[in-house]
């Protein structure tokens, strides 16, 4: 049996058991901790190893094939699963280093503009935020493996996040920022995507002519409370970049 060192389940937390092992596994898979092809305790063997029930284990492990981390083979046991570059990240809500670490790839984050923005009336009824409420707009320049991969701009309410243009963000991902400092865990999210022509700024960053193909992805995100807490705009090489993803009738 593979042992899970370091993990540790705090009983007496608000935070679901099953949640907290979910979490701790999907960081120990993003980090490379746990690599793909990995066979995973059953969960019988984490029942034992943390003290914890059965559907605790097994709640934790279908959220994690649900979102594709893992899979179960038949009379074989649960496994890592081999990561894909096909678009997987399109129906989940992760940070941008976390879907690099589950694919192992190279990245780096630059920082074009941080500033903040008053009110604006599409802007503020997306957010519902208040006439007197102020954004932090973040523009970061996201390279995989040295070449220019996304381009993100996030609007942040200071109302929910007080203080957040302290942190460098071309080191720090937002959204880990989001959860162990201010302790706002995102849950869903409502996603557009849609086509666009690239303008000057993007042929610059990208090496492309003006008025090239971009895929746009537009991104509300909700915390646990059913509040919206950040509005992100992605702006991708629509020659190169591509989403596929599976459809299941239910």
């Amino acid at each position: 049996m593979i042992e899970l060192n370091g993990i540790q389940l705090d009983k007496i937390s608000a935070v679901p058991l099953y949640e907290q092992l979910r979490k701790a596994l999907l960081e120990a898979i993003t980090s490379g901790k746990l690599p793909a092809g990995t066979k995973l305790p059953t969960e019988e063997e984490l029942c034992a190893q943390f003290g914890i029930s059965r559907p605790v284990a097994r709640q934790a492990y279908n959220m994690l094939i649900e979102e594709g981390f893992v899979e179960r083979m038949r009379g074989r046991g649960t496994f890592v699963r081999s990561p894909d570059t096909r678009g997987r990240f399109l129906n989940k809500q992760l940070s941008f280093a976390a879907e690099m670490g589950v694919l192992n790839l190279e990245h780096r984050t630059e920082v074009l503009r941080a500033e903040w923005v008053s009110y604006t009336p599409e802007l503020f009824a997306r957010l519902k935020l208040e006439r007197g409420d102020r954004c932090y707009h973040l523009v970061r320049m996201r390279y995989v493996s040295g070449k220019p991969f996304v381009l993100v701009e996030n609007y942040v309410p200071e109302s929910v996040f007080p203080g957040i243009d302290a942190y460098d963000f071309a080191q720090r991902s937002l959204y880990d920022v989001f959860e162990t400092v201010y302790h706002e865990r995102i849950i869903k999210s409502r996603r557009v995507l849609m086509a666009q022509t690239a303008n000057i700024e993007f042929a610059n960053l990208f090496g492309v002519h003006r008025g090239s193909p971009v895929l746009y992805v537009e991104n509300v995100v909700m915390d646990q409370n059913d509040r919206p807490i950040d509005l992100s705009k992605e702006y991708l090489d629509g020659v190169t970049q591509k989403f596929e993803f599976e459809v299941v009738n239910q």
